[in-house]
Order: C-alpha cells, then sequence, then structure tokens
C-alpha cells in the first residue's frame, strides 16, 4: 500500500522547517544545503550535530505530537483518532550522493520496514509509515524508491550488517523488486505506505540535502493482537 495524502495543518510544516533551516544560519533549503556542504568539506560534520540536535528539541516534539498526524492514520486504518498509535519520531539529514563514499554519510538499502521496527514493540506487521519531505522532493533529489506491489509477509533479510563507523546502526537488506516506483512529493505532501512494502533510500544527485520527517503508525488493537500472537 502507497498513498500520497495531503497534510490537513501546511503552516505547521512550514513553522519546522524554518525553524530546521536556522539551525545552520539559513532560510531556506539552498542556504541550508550550502552550509552543511561547506561544513562537512572542512571536515565538521555539522549535518549529524544539526539533526542531533534538532530532535531533542520542544519544536520537534511539537511536530511529532500534533494531531493532524493521528488523524492522517485514521483515515487509512478507517478508525477513530483514539485508536492510532504514534511511535518511533525520526529526523533524517542526508547529504548529496556524492558524499556516498564518506562513512559519515549513510544511506539505506532495499528493505522492509517491518525489518527494523517489529522487534522494538509499539508496531506490528499492519503498521504504516508516514514520510514528510519538508521541501519539494522529485527523483533527481533522492525521493524514495519503492516496490510497485507490497508483500503479503515479512522477508527474511539475509544480509544483516552494522554501519562501519558508529557500529550501532543494523542495517537489514531485501532483495531488490522486479518493478520499482519513485515517490516524488511536493511540500505538504506526506507518503504513507505499509510495513512490507520494500523501499530504499533514493540517490540525491542534486547540491541539496534531503530532510525527512518519520512517524510510525498503527492501529492500537492491531499492536495488541500481534503481540499476544508472538506470545503464544
Amino acid at each position: 500500500m502507497l498513498k500520497i495524502m495531503t497534510v490537513p495543518n501546511k503552516q505547521a510544516l512550514v513553522e519546522f522547517s524554518e525553524f530546521v533551516f536556522a539551525q545552520a544560519n539559513a532560510k531556506n533549503l539552498d542556504e541550508f544545503s550550502a552550509n552543511l556542504i561547506d561544513a562537512h568539506g572542512k571536515g565538521t560534520n555539522l549535518t549529524a550535530e544539526v539533526q542531533d540536535k534538532i530532535l531533542q528539541t520542544n519544536q520537534f516534539s511539537k511536530l511529532v505530537n500534533h494531531p493532524m498526524w493521528k488523524e492522517m492514520a485514521a483515515d487509512v486504518f478507517q478508525c477513530k483518532k483514539s485508536d492510532i498509535l504514534i511511535a518511533f519520531p525520526h529526523l533524517r539529514i542526508d547529504l548529496p550522493n556524492y558524499f556516498k563514499d564518506d562513512q559519515l554519510k549513510m544511506s539505506l538499502p532495499w528493505h522492509q520496514e517491518a525489518g527494523y521496527y517489529l522487534k522494538k514493540g509499539d508496531c506490528c506487521p499492519g503498521s504504516v509509515v508516514l514520510s514528510t519531505y519538508i521541501h519539494d522532493c522529485d527523483q533527481s533529489g533522492g525521493a524514495l524508491q519503492v516496490a510497485s506491489e507490497t508483500e503479503t509477509s515479512v522477508l527474511d533479510h539475509d544480509n544483516r550488517y552494522m554501519d562501519p563507523n558508529s557500529k550501532k546502526f543494523l542495517r537489514v537488506e531485501v532483495p531488490c523488486p522486479e518493478v520499482t516506483e519513485f515517490v516524488e512529493t511536493s511540500f505538504g505532501e506526506t507518503a504513507v505506505f505499509d510495513f512490507l512494502l520494500r523501499h530504499r533510500s533514493g540517490i540525491n544527485s542534486r547540491n541539496t540535502v534531503r530532510i525527512t520527517f518519520l512517524l510510525r503508525a498503527s492501529r492500537r488493537k492491531d499492536v495488541e493482537d500481534y503481540i499476544q500472537q508472538i506470545a503464544s
């Protein structure tokens, strides 16, 4: 399952994007990217510093807890907002692809979200991802690449490896799908896809960074049923 949804409150994204850009003394994506890339070229990993700093802020928490995400997820699951469980919020800032050989830059291989998160709890095979770029993002900018069809079950992840730089990020990989598509979105749109859909990071060939706000959403009863299933 893959849906492109318009966020109910675009102003919340505008305010958050302005806050993000300000963390690198910038007013827009071009300035923000130029400052991060310049710092990276001088040997300073400002990208990681800014990302980690933002994750600890009230502004990030405010966006995570905005009611529009539960509203969107409830529309997907056709249930009440009170039945939605939001988990694993994150913000990714990724440098352009010409840094691909730099160990400070990591890209995600083909995987199912289930491969990373089922073992963490608060989700189930029927959970979904809400992926929102805080800027326009097309294929050249590294838009997400996904399989054209979802799987019916969790795939075995044959290749598991740790990021050689940090030693703490588990990378799981599944075979490349035969047919794929790119999830291009405009500012104010969110890609919603299920935990069983194979996907990977797109290749960003531009001179701007890619900034992704991520949430995982589930119907609470589905998670409870899954917990009981694996416990029995």
